[in-house]
């Protein structure tokens, strides 16, 4: 289910850029960057803003009461262990708050821990919710997480551990954020237990696009930051 802005055009695609890697994850994460925009008119003029910070994340909070089932594979210098996969972000507030650049920030943080939640458990509810009709690359998302559900692909690891994000107002209702992540390396497996794609992850940065039309926060395009 693809929920369609109603009142507003989305702005002109941005021009994809490089693929970073392959892999389930990596897929989700990066290798269908190529196809990730929508289409629309021209591009409001950014205005000169002041970067909004959010604090750094994990992909998925462990449950208190009990240890954690950590999905992620090894990756050196970084600690995914305590990242449970199986878990879904926490919905923020700022999906029902009005048009800001906190809020925006804070609602493209979740879309990206969304990412490797889906991945792993084929859970796509929440990422449909948030994802515009035109987006191609988060349809490209969903047809692949909805192929690997009939075919049995198991996905392990892909988690993400955000280090920054950083918000530019382009107008009153569409934001450019640049999140800064650290992602786990990731492994899929066919039902035979052959291993079908492996992706390397580490640390990069990306641009998710954003609209705040008719009440409900829509993303729009998703590239690497450049």
């Amino acid at each position: 289910m693809h929920p369609t802005a109603t009142t507003t055009t989305p702005p002109t695609p941005r021009p994809a850029r490089r693929v970073l890697a392959s892999g389930a994850v990596a897929l989700v994460l990066a290798a269908t960057l190529a196809g990730c925009t929508g289409g629309g008119a021209a591009a409001p003029t950014p205005s000169a803003t002041v970067p909004t910070t959010v604090a750094p994340t994990a992909s998925a909070a462990p449950t208190p009461s009990a240890s954690p089932t950590p999905t992620a594979l090894a990756s050196a210098g970084v600690d995914f262990s305590s990242i449970d996969l199986t878990v879904p972000p926490p919905r923020p507030d700022a999906l029902d708050a009005p048009p800001s650049k906190q809020a925006a920030a804070h609602v493209a943080e979740y879309f990206l821990l969304l990412l490797p939640y889906a991945a792993v458990t084929h859970d796509l509810d929440a990422f449909e919710k948030l994802a515009y009709a035109d987006c191609r690359y988060c349809n490209q998302v969903i047809t692949t997480l909805e192929e690997y559900e009939a075919n049995d692909i198991v996905t392990d690891g892909g988690g993400i551990i955000v280090a920054d994000v950083e918000v530019e107002e382009r107008d009153a209702e569409f934001f450019t954020a640049t999140i800064t992540f650290t992602q786990a390396p990731s492994r899929e497996t066919a039902p035979d237990g052959s291993v079908i794609d492996e992706g390397i992850g580490g640390r990069m940065s990306h641009e998710i696009d954003l609209l705040y039309d008719d009440g409900a926060w829509l993303v729009t395009s998703w590239v690497e930051a450049s």
